[in-house]
């Protein structure tokens, strides 16, 4: 919670957002909804649909996006200043080759400076069948508090889809400068055997050489 006062200038809430958010990136949301792909490890996200609202920039290619090893981050101009509000809203398809995805994970650094001030970032995650995965939501509300990060688990699933919205309302400014995106994948049983012969070969060699150190 970052309660208004006349010692917090609207000019210093800017400059934290302005040096929070990463710099702009080759890949943007305008890509994506484009239809660019975006892999990464054994994950593939696509069929990206994007609306923005109110004071949420609608242009998609200032918004960067920066690939991430298990995800990604986005990062753009979602924000709101006296008395104004924003909205993004953003979908997506996640898929993997491995033998499924069994979590996800937000965080947000939201900025909320003002009565009545929100920044907040919620998704709903959808599996086959469009059956419920589970709900994240981050946030800095005035007055209630700061969540910046939240997870859920569930049963592997192949494919899943994501429905976010970034949510800015300002007494004085509020901002969703980044939000990190993150999902946790099941390797396939080869990565496993391959892990542990590397593990059981180190284990070996470190044997030998303190065999030799002894002789």
């Amino acid at each position: 919670m970052r309660p208004f006062g006349c010692r917090f200038p609207l000019g210093a809430a800017l400059a934290i957002a302005l040096t929070t958010a990463p710099p702009a990136l080759a890949l943007t949301l305008g890509d994506l909804v484009g239809g660019a792909p975006l892999s990464t490890a054994s994950l593939t996200l696509d069929h990206f649909q994007a609306v923005a609202t109110g004071s949420a920039d609608p242009k998609f290619d200032d918004y960067a996006v920066q690939v991430l090893s298990d995800g990604f981050r986005i990062s753009g101009p979602v924000s709101a200043t006296l008395g104004q509000t924003g909205t993004l809203l953003l979908s997506y398809d996640v898929t993997t080759a491995e033998p499924g995805i069994t979590g996800a994970s937000l965080y947000s650094s939201g900025i909320a400076v003002g009565s009545g001030s929100q920044a907040l970032v919620a998704e709903s995650l959808s599996g086959p069948g469009n059956t419920t995965l589970g709900t994240l939501v981050v946030y800095d509300v005035v007055g209630v508090g700061t969540v910046p990060f939240a997870a859920a688990s569930f049963g592997p699933v192949s494919e899943l889809s994501v429905a976010e919205t970034m949510q800015v309302r300002s007494g004085v400014f509020a901002a969703v400068p980044f939000t990190d995106q993150h999902f946790v994948v099941v390797p396939e049983p080869l990565t496993f055997i391959l892990l542990g012969a590397g593990m059981m070969g180190l284990f070996v060699g470190g044997g030998r050489r303190h065999d030799l150190r002894k002789e």
